[in-house]
């Protein structure tokens, strides 16, 4: 069993679930892999291990954990991917057209925040939403078919920009809500 646990803790996360490196995985099959090992691997299995089986289930489980979490959200499998190849992130730099594109979703949640419209923050919910699907699509086309990591490293920046909207719309949701 150490050397099971020992050969998977120096694999990158895509190997150590059995998952091709690509932005585009089968989401099913990483959680019941990531059930499967955690099980199996649990630390508390080897409560009466060595003190070397004890240490490895114990990074192993952490290991796994940071695996599932890099692999399970789009923007983190999409910066692991980066980083597997060896490119870094793409800093802040941004297209105009993106920037003036920030400048008109903030505008927009902040006018409809301000004038309490549910209405209207329902429909720039349902809008973003679409929009990440389009930038997820459009990081699955880069990443897997293109492999292109400088541009996709771009692309991460704008999803979590996105990502982060939708944070702030649904938060003013719920503030209206209750």
């Amino acid at each position: 069993m150490e050397l099971v646990m020992s050969s998977l803790i120096g694999t990158n996360y895509f190997e150590m679930f059995g998952l091709a490196p690509k932005f585009t995985i089968d989401l099913t099959s990483l959680d019941y892999s990531y059930r499967r090992l955690q099980t199996e691997m649990h630390p508390d299995r080897y409560a009466a291990g060595t003190e070397m089986e004890k240490r490895l289930a114990l990074q192993l489980s952490s290991n796994l954990n940071d695996g599932y979490r890099a692999l399970k959200h789009p923007s983190s499998r999409a910066q692991y991917l980066i980083n597997l190849a060896g490119k870094k992130e793409a800093g802040n730099a941004v297209s105009s057209a993106f920037l003036m594109a920030q400048m008109e979703w903030r505008e927009a949640i902040e006018e409809a925040r301000a004038s309490k419209n549910m209405q209207a923050l329902d429909a720039l919910s349902r809008r973003l939403r679409h929009t990440i699907s389009a930038q997820e699509k459009l990081l699955a086309v880069v990443l897997d078919e293109q492999s292109d990591f400088d541009l996709a490293a771009q692309r991460v920046n704008e999803f979590r920009f996105y990502e982060k909207l939708q944070i702030e719309i649904d938060t003013a949701l719920d503030a209206l809500e209750n």
